[in-house]
């Protein structure tokens, strides 16, 4: 099957079908100090579209410096880069801040420094326990805020899935802690008289 390259948009790198059938993207990343030559890195995918996708999230993440490369990013810098180039723009500032908040307070400190690509549902739902559990120090969250952050968490994870840096999301797996509604209690006949008296 002959090769076929075309070069994208932007500029930012060139894309091509490989021999077997792959696509694949390639971009600069800087330049080697001993040599001064380009320092070239690739992705991959099953489809141009794919591969178009994660060259144009590479070439932003260059241009903010933020890139790292896919293999070694963790889940504290996939927040970062989320936040940053999917989220800020497209969502109010007061939403954008409770988002960061929540990656700072509670999702950073808790799996930050796991790899994206190691990242599993039992870890998050561990996170999740202690979070409602709490600790001497902190205590338990309500599960309406373990409800919230987990849905940062899972947005964040699913814009990773869609660019295939991960095959799955797994915070789809986790188990939330319940809701329970508080019981309404009528007033009583008496009550009612002096509530509509005042």
């Amino acid at each position: 099957m002959p090769r076929k390259t075309t070069r994208n948009p932007q500029g930012g790198g060139t894309i091509r079908r490989r021999s077997d059938g792959r696509w694949e993207a390639r971009f600069t990343v800087g330049r080697d100090p001993g040599t001064g030559k380009q320092v070239q890195k690739s992705v991959y995918g099953k489809t141009q579209a794919e591969v178009r996708k994660k060259l144009q999230a590479a070439c932003s993440a260059l241009d903010n410096g933020l890139y790292i490369e896919q293999e070694k990013i963790t889940l504290g810098q996939w927040l970062d880069i989320w936040l940053e180039e999917y989220v800020r723009r497209e969502v109010k500032p007061l939403t954008f801040k409770t988002y960061q908040e929540q990656c700072n307070n509670h999702l950073k400190p808790s799996l930050g420094a796991v790899r994206l690509s190691a990242l599993n549902a039992h870890s998050i739902q561990t996170m999740y326990n202690k979070l409602e559990t709490g600790t001497k120090e902190k205590p338990g969250l309500s599960p309406k805020t373990i409800k919230n952050i987990h849905g940062v968490l899972h947005k964040a994870l699913a814009k990773a899935e869609e660019l295939h840096y991960i095959p799955f999301n797994p915070s789809a797996a986790c188990t939330l802690p319940r809701m329970e509604r508080k019981e309404i209690k009528p007033l009583e006949e008496s009550t009612i008289a002096d509530f509509l008296g005042a």
